[in-house]
């Protein structure tokens, strides 16, 4: 069931905001903003009896904390902080961090093409983050035609590089081969060192590096298929405090556990829990340009991966502080944000 019925209450200090299956509770404390999250998984007449009970509880906790923490006149009012401000401090220390900066990838490293066999309940993008690949260059290996369902007990060839496998058939050349992926001849007789590319036996075994083009449009790419925004980039009020205003240095974009691509070409440099902003990923790219991706319910990349433009990289969710599934986007430039809609309304994919 989509969780998209919302009503806001407040009492005193405390802000009730009511979805379909949840229900989240804000206390403006002197020092922080308190937050609870109460599910609601019961059936319809006990929701509304679990709501009152939990509106007189907060109504009597208003009560006492008024009591308790009233200001005298000798004491000041205290001021709503800022709940997301040691989050920003600690997402753009991270964007700023050399740690996070674009660096291109080794292609010295040999090629090795290991084996593995599908565990019971393994999946393909559990084993393209184990090894740090796409889900394209596994199912391009092995001619997979599906990325939602791999057998158990499938032998499975892995390259250590983004790429496919490629066995010569009959009537097959390396130009062609070059051609049809879009790869350089030269980059391809040299990963496979090719002594003569005008002879290569029927059954050989190939390796097309970079099989897809990196970058499929100029400058970025959507990052969802949904183009809904739900909240701008700029000031706005707090969506959890009416009476505290920020600046929001991102675009919120309408997605429900909806897949999440590469906004662009680049290299992994970030992935994990962030405050406020739940599972996150960072990936630099070349000219000093980085994204963001926060919210997010399923990370399938790894820090160091390279991923070209377009390739998933997780799934959207409502992870960290958030009223409900979406996702966040943001795009640096050398450490200085920039509105992420005058670069994506110039793409059409």
């Amino acid at each position: 069931m989509k969780n998209s019925t919302r009503k806001t209450f407040r009492f005193g200090r405390f802000n009730l905001t009511v979805l379909t299956n949840e229900v989240m509770v804000f206390y403006a404390g002197r020092d922080k903003i308190y937050f609870k999250r109460f599910y609601l998984s019961a059936p319809r007449f006990s929701k509304k009896i679990a709501f009152a009970l939990l509106i007189a509880v907060f109504i009597s906790l208003a009560v006492l904390y008024s009591g308790l923490k009233a200001p005298g006149p000798d004491r000041e009012i205290a001021q709503v902080v800022d709940p997301l401000a040691d989050d920003d401090r600690e997402k753009n220390r991270i964007l700023l961090s050399e740690n996070t900066d674009y660096s291109t990838p080794d292609e010295s490293r040999a090629l090795v093409i290991s084996e593995h066999v599908v565990a019971p309940g393994e999946n393909l993008s559990a084993i393209a983050k184990q090894y740090g690949i796409s889900i394209d260059t596994i199912c391009g290996s092995n001619n997979l035609t599906s990325y939602d369902f791999i057998r158990e007990g499938v032998h499975l060839k892995i390259p250590n590089k983004d790429g496919i496998i490629y066995r010569m058939k009959d009537g097959n050349n390396i130009a062609g081969i070059a051609e049809r992926y879009r790869v350089s001849l030269e980059k391809i007789i040299a990963e496979n060192r090719i002594e003569n590319p005008d002879f290569v036996p029927v059954d050989a075994v190939l390796f097309i590096p970079d099989a897809k083009p990196q970058n499929i449009v100029n400058g970025f790419m959507w990052p969802c298929s949904i183009r809904v925004i739900t909240c701008g980039y700029g000031w706005r009020q707090n969506p959890f405090n009416a009476e505290y205003r920020e600046f929001h240095q991102g675009l919120d974009i309408r997605a429900r556990y909806e897949w999440v691509r590469s906004s662009k070409y680049g290299k992994v440099t970030y992935t994990g829990w962030l405050g406020g902003y739940g599972k996150t990923i960072v990936i630099a790219h070349p000219g000093g340009w980085k994204t963001l991706y926060g919210h997010l319910s399923k990370i399938i990349v790894r820090p160091g991966q390279y991923v070209k433009q377009g390739q998933s990289i997780g799934k959207s969710g409502n992870t960290g502080r958030s009223t409900g599934p979406h996702l966040h986007f943001e795009i640096t430039k050398y450490g200085s944000h920039t509105n992420p809609y005058s670069h994506l309304k110039k793409s059409r994919i």
